[in-house]
């Protein structure tokens, strides 16, 4: 990865802002990000804000939590914690292909890995199983369906088992540990928001993917269509589009799949012979009034130009957790021994 001092002499050379003024902007930027990516990760960010490409040609071993979509020629050591079914299906051009997901963790974060076709066949021949430290070189990243990220390993990329490393856990970082905020004082970033769900908006609480590649499927006159798999029998999730309110200030908050499950206590196939007016009805009995704790990545809507969430953890509120914390913060405020 690029040092901090490359970055700054490569933005410095490539637009008129002086070092001490790039750096003012990485500082913010991590800052504005709660300090969920290194400075190297917010100056990669500030450079594609200010268009220097720092993407062609420098390899780059990060860790999880700096990937930031668009990045190319990634080099990440993790382990493996999860490998998908195998799956196959036919190609529009009528041949066979293969699909794969691993998902990958290190000590920072998870993040999804599809391998395909000839790819698949190192997990087919036991060359990495779940548990194994495994480093990828040349991987990039790139923007799923629901505005998170996702590694791909393009032609001239590899994986490959390396030797254990401790370092690494075993599982996943949860996202628990992020910053809870009042809504008042959000940010883009990732945080913890306590809110009330206040309003459920009336859009299509279905949409249908690819069960391959869990791409959003297109309905045509023969069916269901996937870019990349041609016709497919999706599989059916929801999303909730609602407004959750903490007394502060109110935020759009967008639950998909598992997400939009746990707010509203329903699985996909109830609602799948409703009208949608039927469908919000029961959502709205469901889920209106409940207060929850829901994590994700606070960002901009590019069309109304305000704050929205995507919720990546959700959970009904736990009065004696809760309390317990309220506790915690108000010892730490006073200076007060346990």
């Amino acid at each position: 990865m690029l040092t901090l001092e490359e970055i700054l002499s490569e933005i410095e050379k490539n637009t008129k802002f002086s070092r001490k003024q790039i750096y003012d902007r990485i500082k913010k930027k991590h800052e504005e990000l709660s300090g969920l990516v290194s400075l190297e990760g917010a100056g990669h960010l500030v450079a594609r804000e200010l268009g220097v490409n720092l993407l062609i040609t420098q390899k780059r071993n990060l860790k999880i939590k700096d990937v930031v979509s668009g990045m190319k020629n990634i080099d990440l050591k993790t382990r493996i914690i999860q490998i998908s079914e195998i799956r196959e299906f036919d190609r529009k051009d009528g041949k066979k292909g293969k699909v794969c997901n691993l998902i990958l963790t290190d000590a920072t974060g998870e993040i999804r890995l599809p391998i395909w076709d000839k790819q698949v066949s190192i997990v087919e021949e036991g060359n990495i199983k779940v548990g194994d430290v495994v480093e990828l070189k040349n991987a990039l990243a790139k923007e799923n369906l629901f505005g998170g990220v996702e590694l791909g390993l393009p032609k001239y990329a590899r994986i490959e088992k390396v030797e254990e490393d401790k370092s690494i856990p075993k599982e996943a970082k949860r996202l628990s540990n992020y910053q809870r905020l009042l809504i008042k004082d959000l940010k883009e970033g990732n945080y913890e928001i306590k809110g009330n769900i206040v309003q459920i908006f009336n859009v299509n609480p279905l949409f249908q993917t690819c069960p391959e590649c869990k791409t959003k499927v297109e309905i045509k006159e023969n069916g269901f269509e996937c870019p990349e798999h041609g016709n497919v029998e999706p599989v059916n999730n929801m999303i909730i589009s609602s407004i959750v309110d903490d007394g502060t200030g109110s935020i759009r908050s967008v639950f998909f799949r598992d997400q939009a499950k746990i707010v509203t206590g329903l699985e996909p196939s109830v609602i799948l012979n409703m009208s949608q007016e039927e469908a919000i009805n029961l959502i709205k009995e469901n889920a209106l009034g409940n207060e929850i704790i829901m994590r994700g990545r606070v960002q901009k809507n590019k069309i109304f130009d305000n704050l929205e969430i995507i919720v990546n953890e959700v959970e009904e509120l736990n009065i004696e957790e809760e309390s317990k914390r309220l506790i915690d913060e108000i010892k730490s405020l006073k200076g007060v021994g346990p």
